[in-house]
Order: structure tokens, then C-alpha cells, then sequence
């Protein structure tokens, strides 16, 4: 089962045991679990759901691996004769997670009538 899940802005293709790295920092410490609940889409075998209401029940969850940062990006400001300059320096925060289980939440309500 592959699915399509936004993870802090961005969209990934997951499937169960994939590793992959998110360009954020996750606040939570490693080995620990979380669950991501923004599925956009979902293929199976025979199926592909699109539908937001079938998706609202499809849960992905992940480990998290491994928190670091990426290499260092210089960003350089300049105007021509003008004398200004301006040198910046840049690193983003890396988030390695492994997907353990896609999930689909089909939890039957129990309506209660009042009597």
C-alpha cells in the first residue's frame, strides 16, 4: 500500500519501511512514534481512494530515526554601486523518520437511542 501524506507543508510518497527526510525539526525525541493524519491519497492493490471523506480515516504512522542538519547554504545580497552587501548564512533543521504502518481507522459507532 502506497500513500500520499503532507507532512509539515510538504507532500510524500510513503509505503510501509520507507525512510525518509523531513525538512523540519519533529519536537519529539528519537525512537519515539508519531502519527500523521493528512493523507492526500491512497493505492492499494485494486483500489486508488481520492475521496476526502474515505481518506479522513487513513492514519500513517512513523519513528523517528535520527534528528540533524543540513550543510550550510551562504546567501549573498548585493546592489551595485551602492556599497551594499549583506552575507547570510543558512542551515535547515533535518527530521529522518521510518514509516512503520498505513492505516485505516474503520471503527464502528455505536448509536445509542434516548429513551
Amino acid at each position: 500500500m502506497i500513500a500520499i501524506v503532507e507532512i509539515y507543508g510538504k507532500q510524500y510518497k510513503v509505503a510501509k519501511g520507507d525512510t525518509i527526510v523531513v525538512n523540519s525539526k519533529i519536537d519529539l525525541d528519537i525512537g519515539k512514534t508519531i502519527k500523521f493524519d493528512t493523507v492526500k491519497a491512497v493505492f492499494d492493490k485494486d483500489k486508488n481512494i481520492f475521496s476526502p471523506k474515505k481518506l479522513n480515516k487513513y492514519r500513517v504512522s512513523a519513528k523517528i530515526l535520527d534528528h540533524s542538519r543540513d550543510k550550510k547554504i551562504t546567501v549573498i545580497k548585493k546592489k551595485r554601486r551602492k556599497g551594499y552587501q549583506r552575507k547570510n548564512g543558512h542551515r535547515q533543521d533535518l527530521t529522518m523518520i521510518e514509516i512503520q504502518s498505513i492505516t485505516n481507522n474503520t471503527e464502528k459507532t455505536i448509536k445509542t437511542s434516548k429513551e
